[in-house]
């Protein structure tokens, strides 16, 4: 069973490689796409938690513990990253400040007016249902019980004699809490496909996998009283991988298809159960809307801040080249440099576009007030 990460639409999908880019760099600090499983509920222990304070804020604009620990990699932000040093969190948590600070800027030079910006924010809609809806079950289904961390506990000090208890605890929360998500997931999943009704028409799936012409238009699967075309199954599998023959390839394969097919039923099967569950408009959909809106406008932006074209001289990639000589090696053998020419062309393009958008950012620094607890740090 596929994980709700996977169901959600790409936020603000982008359309060229230098956008692609400007995600990575964002990877490290500001996630671009939703995150399915955002915590903001009470876990039913009985040590208090912080994941609900501000940590910091920019020009006003609140960032919450449980924001940095997702960052950080604590899904769902509902554990201290206690393994995680201090000077990752304050990395991260720059970031979060950064994407706060381009998104501020976005929305004074009017981006959140334009169609584009429309557009990515009504494409993603269905992801906000979904997520606000997997929030829910959250703040409702997950409960961790003291003896519960006790007993994993115990069993990571046993496995691991140099742990000590308060890390034991901490760890066994986060194990536990990871394996709670994945059964509510799993049931919030099932509950939703149970409720509505679908299909795959196997045979014509069988059909195109033969090279048998099938047109866009016909329906290889129904959701309830939606129908899924091949048409729109053939968009997403090219999506996948734009601008090659990957996506096309996969058009023809009948395991590919299937794959595809079964993503979009339960999706929409979420939809309907969300809308079912009074899911929209909801202060959860409000909330998670917000933070689609952001990223989007992230996006937008640095679209435009990024240059469109850096060029890279033939002395730039051979200094590169002979800088990281002991990355180019095959079979231990020295790749020459017109193998990997392009590759390091491209590595320089996009440490130059890097740069430039860290350098944008500096400058919204400057003009911006920011404020970090620092005190907060040490139980992100």
């Amino acid at each position: 069973m596929a994980p709700l990460a996977v169901l959600l639409p790409g936020v603000c999908r982008l359309k060229h490689e230098r956008r692609k880019n400007v995600v990575k760099f964002f990877r490290r600090g500001i996630p671009l796409v939703m995150v399915a499983a955002t915590m903001l509920g009470w876990l039913g222990c009985s040590t208090p938690d912080v994941r609900n304070e501000t940590v910091a804020s920019a020009n006003g604009d609140e960032i919450k513990v449980f924001e940095l620990r997702e960052f950080l990699g604590i899904r769902g932000g509902m554990t201290a990253a206690s393994q995680v040093p201090a000077e990752k969190k304050k990395e991260a948590l720059d970031r979060l400040v950064a994407g706060r600070l381009l998104a501020q800027e976005a929305r004074a030079r009017g981006l959140d007016n334009t169609g584009e910006y429309r557009d990515a924010v009504s494409r993603n809609e269905q992801g906000v249902l979904i997520t606000a809806l997997f929030r829910k079950e959250m703040e409702s289904g997950l409960k961790i019980k003291d003896k519960q961390v006790e007993a994993e506990a115990k069993k990571l000090r046993e496995a691991d004699k140099n742990l000590s208890e308060a890390d034991a605890s901490l760890r066994a929360r986060q194990v536990i809490s990871e394996a709670e998500m994945r059964r509510i997931e799993g049931d919030l999943i099932a509950a939703a496909k149970k409720e509505t009704a679908s299909s795959i028409d196997r045979e014509l799936v069988e059909k195109i996998g033969k090279g048998e012409k099938i047109e866009d238009n016909v329906a290889l699967a129904s959701v309830g009283a939606e129908k899924i075309s091949y048409g729109e199954v053939k968009r997403q599998l090219q999506a996948v991988s734009p601008g090659s023959h990957v996506g096309q390839d996969l058009s023809r394969n009948p395991m590919a298809i299937e794959k595809m097919l079964d993503r979009e039923i339960t999706g929409r099967a979420m939809v309907a159960y969300a809308k079912k569950q009074g899911i929209e408009g909801s202060e959860s959909a409000r909330s998670v809307r917000k933070e689609l809106e952001r990223s989007v406008l992230i996006n937008l932006l640095a679209d435009k801040v990024v240059p469109k074209e850096v060029s890279v001289t033939d002395k730039e990639i051979g200094d590169a080249y002979a800088e990281h000589a002991q990355m180019f090696v095959r079979d231990g053998k020295k790749i020459p440099l017109s193998g990997v020419k392009e590759r390091i062309r491209g590595f320089l393009q996009n440490s130059k576009r890097n740069k430039a958008l860290e350098a944008y950012i500096e400058g919204l620094r400057k003009k911006a007030k920011i404020t970090v607890i620092e005190g907060l740090l040490p139980k992100v």
